[in-house]
C-alpha cells in the first residue's frame, strides 16, 4: 500500500479516538478539544469518583466509631452530662458531612441522566456497527472508489476503523457503567450512614434517659441518706443519754459485750454455726444478726455469697460501695508498713490476711481492690492489725497462688471515688447507705451472708470474744431459763424507773467474771415490784425489725401482761444484766423461745 494510504489509515484511527473521547466529554458537560485533553477528563472523572467514595467511606467509619463509643458508654456504671453533650456534637458534625454528601449525590444523579442516555446511544450504535459482516466490508466499494482504494485496501481500512471504534466505545461504556455502579453503591452507603446516625440518636436518647434515671436515683439516695443521718443522730443522742446514766463499771460491761470493733474473716473460714439444743424448757436464746462490724462498705461473707451466685467482682464492689473501679496509672510502687518500713505495694497486698484464699476468685478480686484502696487512702504508715487490715509477713513472702493471682489480676485497680473502703466479715444483712444485702427475695432467708454460711450471720453469743474457745464464765450454752429472762425484764423496770443507786445495781450476777455489787435475782424482783412492774413468767417474745436494719421494738407476753421495749434500750439492759458473757452483739437481733 502506498505511504499516502497508510497515512490516511492512521489519520482515521486518530479521528476515531478523538471523536469518541470528545463525544464522551460533551456528554459529561465538559469541554475538551484534543484527544489528550479528553483523556485527562476521563482520568479526572475517575479520580473524582474515587474521592467521593473515599469521603463516604470515611463518614461511615466515623459513624461506626461513634456507635462503638455510645455502646461503650452504655456499659459504664455512670454517664456524665459532658459525655452526652460531646456525643450530640459529634452527631451534628456527622449529619452536616452526610448532608454535603447527599447534595453531591443529587448533583451527580442529574448529570448521570445525560450520561445514561449517551451510554445507551453508544450501545445501540455499537450494536448496529457490529451487525455489519466481514463479507460486507470486503465487498464494499463505494468508499473505495472515492478514495481510489482497492477492495482489499478498503476492507483493511474499514476493519481498522471498526476495531478502533469498538475499543474506544467499549472503554467509554465500561467507564460509564462503572460510574453508574459507583453512584448506586454510594447511594446505598449514604442510606446506611443515615440509618446508622438514626441509631446513634436512638442510643444517645437511651443514654440520656439513663442519665436522668441516675440523677433521680442519686437524689432519692441522698434523701434516704439524709433521713438515715437524722435517725442516726437521734439514736446517738438517745444512746448518749443512756450512757450518761451508767457507772464506769457498767460502761466497761457494755463495751465488752457489745461486739464493738471490727473483725474480718481472716485466712480460714470458721465452721457454720449451729445453735445447740436447750438443756431445759422453757428456754430463751438471744440471737444476733452479724457482729463485730461497723456496718460500712463490703461484707466479706456477702461478697462470697454474691460471687458464688455468679456475680463478678465489679458488680460486687458496685453494690457495696456504689461506685465502679478504675486503674490508676500513677499508682505508688511502695507503701510504708509499721514494723517493716517501705515495701513494694504488691508485696504488701500479698500479705493481707483478710479472706480465705480458697474462696471464689471474684470474691478474692473484690477483697484485693478493697484492701488496695484502703491502703492507698491511708496516706501514712499502715498498721498490721485489725485496726487497719491484717498483714502477715510470712504470707507476703509465700502467698497462696489464688490470692496472689487476684492481687496481680487487679494490679493498680482501686475503687473510683468511694466514700469509704471499709469492710467487715458479717453485717447481719444490712449495710449503712446501702440497704439490705439479699438476693432479691426476703430477709433473712435470701441474705447473701446466709447463703455463704457465715458463722456469725445468726448466732447466740456466750463467749468472752468472737473465738468460740474463749472464756464462757462457767456457762455450758447460750440458753437462758425463764427465771433468768424474767430477771432481765425486772432489770428493765428498775433501770427505767429506779434512781441512780438502783441503776448502778443493774449488772451481771456472775460477779466472778465481772465483779461489782449487783442486785440479786430476788432483790431485783422485789425492787421491780416496788416500782410497779414485777415479772415472773414469760409466754412469748416477738421482735419488730425496722427497714433501717435495726430491731426497733421487742414485745414480751408475761404474767403481768404485755410489755414492749424500744430495741436499743432493751439491748443495753440485756447486756448489763445477762449472766456470764451472754450478750447481743448487733443492733439487729431477735429471740428464740423453746
Amino acid at each position: 500500500m502506498p505511504a499516502k494510504k497508510y497515512a490516511i489509515v492512521s489519520i482515521v484511527l486518530i479521528l476515531v479516538s478523538s471523536f469518541t473521547l470528545t463525544a464522551f466529554a460533551k456528554s459529561s458537560k465538559s469541554t475538551c478539544t484534543t484527544e489528550e485533553e479528553c483523556a485527562q477528563k476521563l482520568k479526572d472523572a475517575a479520580e473524582d469518583l474515587s474521592e467521593k467514595s473515599r469521603l463516604l467511606d470515611n463518614l461511615n467509619s466515623k459513624i461506626s466509631d461513634l456507635n462503638k463509643k455510645i455502646a461503650g458508654l452504655g456499659q459504664q456504671l455512670g454517664v456524665t452530662t459532658e459525655e452526652i453533650i460531646e456525643i450530640e456534637n459529634e452527631i451534628k458534625e456527622l449529619e452536616l458531612e452526610l448532608e454535603k454528601i447527599n447534595y453531591n449525590l443529587a448533583n451527580r444523579q442529574a448529570a448521570l441522566e445525560d450520561k445514561i442516555k449517551f451510554r445507551n446511544n453508544i450501545i445501540r450504535s455499537y450494536s448496529k456497527k457490529s451487525a455489519v459482516s466481514d463479507i460486507e466490508l470486503l465487498l464494499g466499494s463505494a468508499s473505495a472508489g472515492k478514495m481510489n482504494l482497492t477492495g482489499f485496501q478498503s476492507y483493511t481500512l474499514d476493519y481498522l476503523y471498526s476495531k478502533a471504534m469498538s475499543s474506544e466505545t467499549l472503554k467509554i461504556i465500561d467507564f460509564l457503567n462503572s460510574e453508574i455502579k459507583n453512584f448506586e453503591q454510594n447511594k446505598r452507603d449514604a442510606e446506611t450512614a443515615k440509618n446508622e446516625l438514626e441509631k446513634s440518636k436512638t442510643d444517645l436518647l437511651v443514654l440520656k434517659n439513663n442519665l436522668e434515671a441516675q440523677k433521680s436515683q442519686k437524689l432519692n439516695e441522698f434523701g434516704e441518706v439524709s433521713e438515715e443521718k437524722q435517725e442516726t443522730e437521734e439514736d446517738l443522742a438517745s444512746i448518749q443519754e443512756r450512757i450518761d446514766k451508767l457507772s464506769a463499771a457498767q460502761k466497761s460491761i457494755i463495751d465488752a459485750k457489745s461486739g464493738a470493733g471490727t473483725e474480718s474473716v481472716g485466712n480460714y473460714q470458721a465452721p457454720e454455726y449451729k445453735l445447740p439444743d436447750p438443756p431445759f424448757s422453757p428456754a430463751f436464746a438471744a440471737m444476733s444478726y452479724g457482729a463485730y462490724t461497723h456496718y460500712n462498705g463490703m461484707s466479706q461473707y456477702g461478697a462470697k455469697g454474691r460471687a458464688d451466685s455468679g456475680l463478678d467482682y465489679k458488680k460486687i464492689l458496685e453494690f457495696y460501695y456504689k461506685v465502679g473501679v478504675k486503674k490508676k496509672d500513677d499508682f505508688p510502687s511502695k507503701i510504708s508498713v509499721q514494723g517493716y518500713g517501705d515495701m513494694e505495694f504488691q508485696k504488701y497486698l500479698y500479705g493481707i490476711a483478710e479472706m480465705p484464699s480458697d474462696w471464689h476468685e471474684n470474691a478474692l478480686k473484690a477483697q484485693a481492690i478493697a484492701a488496695r484502696t484502703y491502703a492507698y487512702k491511708s496516706k501514712k504508715p499502715i498498721c498490721t492489725s485489725q485496726s487497719c487490715q491484717v498483714f502477715l509477713k510470712s504470707k507476703s513472702d509465700n502467698p497462696p497462688a489464688r490470692w496472689k493471682k487476684a492481687v496481680d489480676d487487679t494490679k493498680n485497680v482501686i475503687l473510683d471515688g468511694a466514700a469509704t473502703s471499709q469492710y467487715s466479715s458479717t453485717t447481719g444483712g444490712y449495710i449503712n447507705n446501702v440497704g439490705w444485702d439479699k438476693a432479691g427475695g426476703s430477709w433473712p432467708g435470701d441474705a447473701y451472708e446466709k447463703k455463704a454460711k457465715s458463722p456469725w450471720f445468726y448466732k447466740a453469743w456466750y463467749t468472752k470474744t468472737y473465738n468460740d474457745n474463749s472464756d464462757k464464765c462457767g456457762r455450758s450454752s447460750p440458753w437462758l431459763s425463764e427465771k433468768e429472762m424474767a430477771d432481765i425484764l425486772n432489770a428493765v423496770t428498775v433501770f427505767e424507773k429506779g434512781n441512780s443507786s438502783d441503776r448502778s445495781k443493774v449488772s451481771p450476777i456472775t460477779t466472778k467474771c465481772w465483779g461489782g455489787n449487783p442486785y440479786s435475782v430476788d432483790k431485783m424482783a422485789e425492787r421491780a415490784d416496788e416500782l410497779g412492774n414485777k415479772y415472773t413468767s414469760i409466754s412469748s417474745v416477738d421482735t419488730d425489725i425496722g427497714t433501717n436494719g435495726k430491731t426497733i421494738k421487742i414485745t414480751f407476753q408475761t404474767n403481768n401482761g404485755g410489755i414492749s421495749i424500744e430495741g436499743e434500750e432493751f439491748k443495753t439492759v440485756f447486756n448489763l444484766r445477762a449472766p456470764g458473757f451472754i450478750s447481743l452483739r448487733s443492733r439487729l437481733y431477735d429471740f428464740i423461745k423453746k
